[in-house]
């Protein structure tokens, strides 16, 4: 029988899996309590959430939430690394703990609504984050802007000695 705040982990997991763009379900098995923390504090620090989470409830909060088959990866002792702002954040920090700890292993999420299988991980954190597309798109429509004004200058300075050229025919 379910009890009151078991229906409240679920209902507070659900929100997490519907807002969040980016999550990574990870196995920390095997890592100390200061590895854990310092882990954690990692995560906090570049904007993304880590929880241990249990896996009935999360996996119940992810059906809800419209994720079918991502149950399947609740096995075991089960963190959740949630971004909400970039969606492939959790991915980038969760390969670069999996460097740093052996224990530590990424078994798979959800990237802005697709399921993300455990060997996808990996080529996941190798794209570029958010940031990184916006100053790309900056660049790419600052150039043609910048060629645009160029070509409009050397117009203008072409018709004003063309102008100039005239006045002068003229006035002989």
């Amino acid at each position: 029988m379910p009890t009151e705040l078991k229906e409240k982990e679920v209902q507070k997991l659900q929100e997490k899996f519907e807002s969040a763009v980016g999550i990574v379900l990870t196995d920390y098995r095997g890592l100390t309590a200061n590895e854990m923390n310092s882990m954690r504090e990692l995560f906090t620090k570049k904007g993304v959430e880590y929880k241990v989470v249990k896996n009935t409830l999360a996996a119940i909060a992810a059906e809800e939430a419209g994720f079918e088959g991502l149950s399947e990866q609740f096995e075991g002792p089960t963190g959740m690394a949630v971004g909400y702002d970039d969606p492939v954040l959790p991915f980038k920090i969760s390969t670069d703990t999996a460097d740093e700890y052996d224990h530590f292993t990424a078994r798979g999420g959800v990237i802005e609504g697709d399921l993300v299988r455990p060997e996808e991980v990996d080529s996941i954190s190798k794209l570029s984050s958010k940031d990184e597309l916006l100053s790309q798109v900056a660049v790419g429509l600052k150039s043609p802007i910048r060629k645009l004004a160029y070509v409009l200058k050397a117009a203008v300075k072409d018709l004003a000695v063309v102008l100039k050229q005239l006045e002068e025919k003229k006035e002989e």
